[in-house]
């Protein structure tokens, strides 16, 4: 198993930005869930900012505010994406943190992924980061759920 460093955050800030220029190129919404240990620092964190997912949602999901709260994470966090399409297709991609550090060990450097953080929040979806970590999930390895969503009435902010 890969350690896990202080950069817990800065990692799953790349997998966050990734997830959400992936679901761009798709013209797919996507939700991101990351779901922690019971001894994980997140929710000490949580408490003592006084934060909930409802008032962390206030903000834009790839925001500095939105994604704060993950620098507090020492776990080996799974985190579950849900693509949808417009026309009802669904996908399921779940995976741990320790999974991704494993396949792309630049995210075990807290200085390059820092590097590669900011490098993907100045250049979007054309950075390095966007390009490297994109390639897992264009396998499209996953679960297709078979459920469909009306999307045509939701207003995205």
């Amino acid at each position: 198993m890969v350690a896990l460093e202080d950069n817990n955050g800065d990692a799953i800030s790349c997998i966050v930005l990734m997830v959400d220029s992936l679901a761009r190129d798709n013209e797919s919404m996507v939700v991101v869930e990351t779901l922690h240990e019971e001894n994980c620092n997140i929710f000490k964190f949580m408490g003592e900012e006084g934060e909930s997912n409802k008032t962390i949602g206030r903000h834009t999901p790839t925001s500095d505010e939105a994604l704060a709260h993950l620098y507090a994470c020492n776990c080996d966090a799974n985190i579950e994406t849900v693509f949808t399409r417009g026309d009802g297709e669904s996908l399921l991609v779940s995976f741990l943190l320790s999974d991704v550090k494993e396949n792309h060990p630049w995210l075990n450097d807290e200085e390059a992924t820092k590097e590669m953080l900011d490098t993907a929040k100045e250049l979007g979806d054309e950075s390095p980061l966007m390009q490297s970590l994109k390639p897992a999930f264009k396998k499209r390895v996953g679960t297709n759920m078979g459920v469909t969503f009306n999307t045509s009435d939701t207003t995205i902010n």
